[in-house]
């Protein structure tokens, strides 16, 4: 990043995506239509993950502050392989859809973990509430329409609207609703696997927070951040890949 251009970068990164899915396709997917994208099983993220890269703040096209990239550029170095790849694709729990046992213990004793949802604003309900994170920073991303009583589960009597809610908040309140007491338990689980780093979430109300701009940030699958979306990323290696292998003896 000190010696080329961040346009010079992404564009290396995705022909190096392009060789290794190509390589793959070559030596090991013959059998396949050649108009058909083959990924290797055990490979199946890589495309995501390394749109992940391209969009994170070290690399991203548009405004970014130095100090940003900078930082980000240093803390992805210094990652290891679970902790970058929850941060390339975050974890986003559709709070508003929890099952009765999601957020307790099961019969093995483990907490009981709900699905995660796709990282796409086209998954996204309305009048849901989401927790997104991404090892580093926690959201609680709350849709405009939301039930009056899903945010009095969540947060207590007094707390019918979005506008009622304190943004500066940082932990939820202890209350007695099974909602409330899912959320603290994967909150506090979700803590317990960051090591050293703690964790708070802060509150996205849609329309109303800043904070809603990151969430728009972490939807990596969405066209974001002069990148593509994961479909056109996708397409877009996939011709690539059928280049390479027309010009390939």
């Amino acid at each position: 990043m000190t010696e080329r251009s961040l346009k010079d970068i992404r564009g290396a990164m995705t022909e190096k995506t392009v060789d290794v899915l190509a390589g793959y396709r070559k030596n090991f997917s013959g059998s396949h239509p050649p108009g058909q994208l083959v990924l290797p099983e055990n490979l199946k993220e890589f495309g995501m993950h390394m749109l992940g890269v391209l969009k994170s703040r070290a690399f991203k096209g548009g405004h970014e502050y130095s100090d940003r990239r900078t930082h980000d550029m240093r803390m992805i170095k210094s990652m290891g392989a679970m902790e970058l790849s929850l941060y390339l694709y975050p974890r986003i729990i559709a709070i508003h859809n929890l099952g009765e046992q999601d957020g307790f213990p099961g019969e093995n004793g483990h907490l009981v973990m709900p699905p995660a949802v796709r990282a796409s604003f086209s998954r996204i309900e309305e009048g849901g509430v989401y927790l997104v994170d991404n090892g580093q920073i926690c959201l609680l991303w709350i849709h405009s329409h939301v039930s009056p009583n899903l945010l009095v589960d969540l947060f207590g009597e007094p707390y019918t609207t979005l506008q009622s809610l304190d943004p500066t908040n940082t932990k939820l309140p202890v209350l007695e609703t099974h909602l409330n007491a899912q959320v603290r338990n994967i909150v506090q689980y979700l803590s317990t696997i960051r090591g050293s780093k703690a964790l708070t979430v802060q509150l996205a109300r849609q329309g109303l927070d800043g904070a809603e701009y990151e969430f728009a940030r972490l939807l990596v699958e969405d066209r974001n951040n002069e990148a593509q979306s994961y479909v056109d990323w996708l397409v877009h290696v996939h011709r690539h890949i059928q280049l390479e292998a027309r010009a390939s003896p």
